[in-house]
């Protein structure tokens, strides 16, 4: 495939950075609020972040087009935000139960 062509792997994982970026403040407004999260943002937040695991890899083939490289370095950035939030809590969560002292 040409360098020209990769154009639209780029258009695409922007289309799903953008959309991630819309939806999850829309989910931390009720948690900072303290109410619970209306039960139809929750799919969406869902879809949401799968999209954006499958952008992804988009985002990786989209790197060797010639659309703008700040332009693909953010949607990279964006898409891979939400699977390094999870790594991280796991991390946490791994690091807080055997690295802790003893009671």
């Amino acid at each position: 495939m040409k360098r020209n062509n990769l154009k639209m792997f780029t258009q695409i994982s922007s289309y799903i950075a953008l959309a991630m970026v819309i939806v999850l403040p829309l989910f931390l407004i009720p948690t900072i609020s303290g109410n619970h999260v209306v039960p139809i943002i929750r799919p969406l937040l869902l879809l949401t972040f799968l999209l954006s695991v499958f952008g992804i890899p988009l985002s990786i083939v989209s790197m060797f087009s010639k659309e703008n490289l700040a332009k693909r370095m953010i949607v990279l950035m964006i898409n891979g935000s939400p699977l390094g939030i999870l790594v991280y809590g796991l991390m946490m969560e791994f690091i807080d139960e055997f690295l802790r002292t003893a009671p």
